[in-house]
């Protein structure tokens, strides 16, 4: 009976051993292999797809590596010309030949003209040409009387003629007044109604001048300008080929054309 006992607990300690060899024989693992449930209906494991046999050909291959279309560079939006159209550009020799042939006519007609031009040149100024040039005509005016009376009176005196009345100047007196057109440029300075006509005429070109990007530092000074009316007799001819001179580089600037004609009226 004590035989038998010995024997049991001889067996009894490899008991748990025996187990821990059986729960760690069940638990091994498969390399490579995610634990994952068991196959359904005993069939066969689903195995991973094998690489193709075949490969991509060498080259382009149209919709996987035709190169991006280059972008096409925005076109700038047309420049808008931020002035009107520029006006004509005439010879200063003309127009001082012109304006002393014609006694002072053509010399209104060029004003009346320009003062348009940069009216049109510029559409912020506010211009009446025919205004500056009733301005500019009342002087004109006065001093071709004065030269009509000169004449008139060396012609009646001429041919002997009587007058009804005294006229209060001889003879000399009135060879001096045949020079009436020659003080027109004093009598613009002394007329308010027309010095104010000049002035304002030589601001508008001024003003040009600055829409056409000519730095203040060589623009027209329109006083200073007006000054050229105190020299005798061809005072007022200078003024008007210092204007031309000036609206011509405004035109040159607007629109540069090397072979541009000049127009002689």
């Amino acid at each position: 009976m004590f035989k038998a006992k010995a024997q049991t607990l001889d067996a009894s300690p490899d008991a748990p051993g025996e187990e821990a060899k059986m729960a760690k024989s069940d638990s091994v693992e498969v390399s490579g292999r995610a634990d994952s449930p068991p196959p359904a209906h005993g069939g066969a494991e689903p195995s991973a797809p094998a690489a193709p046999s075949w490969s991509y050909p060498s080259g382009i291959v149209a919709g996987r590596d035709t190169p991006p279309a280059p972008k096409r560079a925005s076109t700038p939006p047309p420049m808008v010309a931020s002035h009107g159209p520029e006006g004509k550009r005439r010879s200063r020799v003309v127009v001082i030949a012109l304006s002393v042939v014609t006694l002072g006519v053509y010399a209104l007609i060029w004003h009346s003209r320009i003062n348009t031009e940069v009216a049109d040149f510029d559409p912020r100024m506010h211009v009446r040409p025919g205004t500056s040039t009733l301005a500019v005509t009342l002087a004109w005016l006065l001093g071709l009387l004065i030269s009509l009376a000169g004449a008139a009176r060396i012609v009646i005196d001429t041919l002997k003629v009587t007058l009804p009345f005294d006229p209060h100047f001889t003879v000399t007196h009135a060879y001096f007044l045949l020079g009436g057109l020659v003080v027109i440029p004093y009598l613009m300075l002394v007329l308010p109604f027309s010095i104010v006509a000049i002035v304002m005429t030589l601001e508008r070109v001024r003003m040009a001048e600055d829409r056409a990007g000519k730095t203040s530092d060589v623009q027209i000074r329109p006083v200073r300008s007006a000054c050229w009316l105190l020299v005798p007799i061809a005072g007022g001819l200078v003024l008007m080929s210092v204007m031309q001179r000036r609206l011509n580089q405004i035109w040159e600037i607007a629109a540069p054309a090397p072979a541009a004609r000049i127009s002689r009226f």
